[in-house]
């Protein structure tokens, strides 16, 4: 058999050269596109096909004793090889469109999050009175929410509802703060917890995870008289290990520390017999996909009964939905806020159950072990807010 490689600018030009060197019964192998000459990087380069012929050695067939037997097996083979190079054609074509696919739905991803900013600004353009005018008192209220960052789809809302049934408000009369409480009490979305069994702590770096988790820990251990063990992944910061221990140690809280998912689930089969395991992890950058794949791994090895995402309240809403977002692949059950004390923006409140639609279950406001926590109550979140609104809106 003659095996012969061409390089040429089209395949009628490939098929007029196998004609004339390999007669009419050459066999096409394969054809592809490669690039040749260019410049830096490749810049220039021109296209040309490499088309790979094949015909019977006539030579071989006159000395072969069984001309049609040889002939029929090298078909065979031919088609053998055909049949690969399809199959190979066919996989390499199947996970280009996976490829094609995967990053049409990220771009739909943002795109989608794209057309919601806009329709997020227009609203706020006719809340601000761009292209409507707003009765005074109601518009006080619509920039004092968007001071404290809350959704601009809730402060439209609210906006629409007080001007169809109130026409205006007197900011300064005493019965807005109840209209508005219960106009907004359906968005805080809280519900307090049994705390037992396995239960993990997840979330981005530097939002107060092993603080919290110490303070909860205490609530647990001296309040309600339960037996609890702490199990932590977070090796990253030596300093984070030790600040368990030595929360645990004055406790007199077992602790165990894992390094892979493998040592969890052996230290997790020896705590068996606690009410509760509070497990504490790394910090993850909602960006780095690695570390959301190595998250989602551990979640997926402790199995656990709750999964607590921690989120600052100090964090910028944009930021926080971005967390909803990438962290809702590790399945949260409930949602920790923190840092209630270093903020004056009561957005996060009413944002996270409105976006997530996770449920608040605790709110820190300090670094104190164990006070400086208190189990989130929906008529008592909503109330919090509406004082800070109207506060900001009586004085600006």
């Amino acid at each position: 058999m003659k095996v012969k490689k061409y390089l040429v600018r089209d395949v009628a030009e490939a098929m007029k050269m196998i004609k004339e060197d390999l007669g009419d019964n050459a066999v096409i192998l394969s054809t592809r596109k490669v690039k040749k000459g260019g410049w830096f990087f490749g810049l220039g380069a021109k296209t040309f096909f490499e088309v790979t012929a094949v015909v019977e050695d006539e030579n071989h067939k006159k000395q072969s004793e069984k001309p049609k037997r040889i002939g029929r097996e090298d078909i065979y083979k031919l088609q053998e090889i055909l049949e690969k190079n399809r199959q190979e054609r066919l996989q390499k074509a199947i996970t280009e469109s996976k490829a094609i696919q995967a990053s049409n739905n990220s771009n739909v991803t943002d795109e989608m999050e794209k057309i919601k900013e806009m329709i997020s600004e227009l609203k706020m353009m006719v809340i601000s009175g761009k292209t409507t005018n707003i009765p005074p008192g109601i518009e006080k209220i619509a920039k004092s929410m968007q001071i404290h960052e809350i959704d601009n789809e809730v402060t439209s809302k609210l906006v629409e509802f007080l001007r169809m049934n109130y026409g205006d408000i007197d900011i300064n009369n005493e019965e807005i703060e109840y209209k508005l409480i219960d106009y907004l009490r359906p968005y805080i979305k809280t519900e307090e917890v049994s705390l037992e069994g396995r239960i993990i702590f997840v979330g981005p770096t530097g939002v107060g995870k092993t603080t919290t988790l110490a303070k909860i820990a205490a609530r647990l251990a001296l309040e309600e008289k339960k037996r609890i063990a702490i199990l932590t992944l977070d090796t990253y910061r030596i300093a984070a290990a030790e600040q368990l221990k030595t929360y645990a140690s004055i406790m007199n809280i077992p602790i165990r520390v894992a390094y892979t998912p493998q040592e969890a689930r052996m230290h997790l089969n020896a705590m068996i017999d606690y009410d509760a395991i509070l497990i504490d992890t790394a910090g993850r950058s909602q960006k780095n996909d690695l570390q959301m794949r190595e998250l989602k791994a551990i979640v997926d090895t402790v199995i656990p009964e709750k999964v607590f995402l921690v989120v600052s309240m100090t964090a910028r809403f944009l930021d926080i939905k971005d967390i909803l977002r990438k962290f809702k692949e590790v399945g949260p059950t409930h949602v920790i806020l923190t840092k209630l004390d270093e903020t004056n923006a009561m957005g996060p409140i009413i944002n996270v159950p409105y976006t997530s639609n996770l449920p608040i279950s605790f709110i820190t406001n300090g670094q104190r072990v164990p006070e400086d926590i208190f189990v989130a109550n929906t008529f008592e979140l909503t109330k919090m807010v509406v004082k800070e609104v109207l506060n900001y809106a009586r004085t600006s």
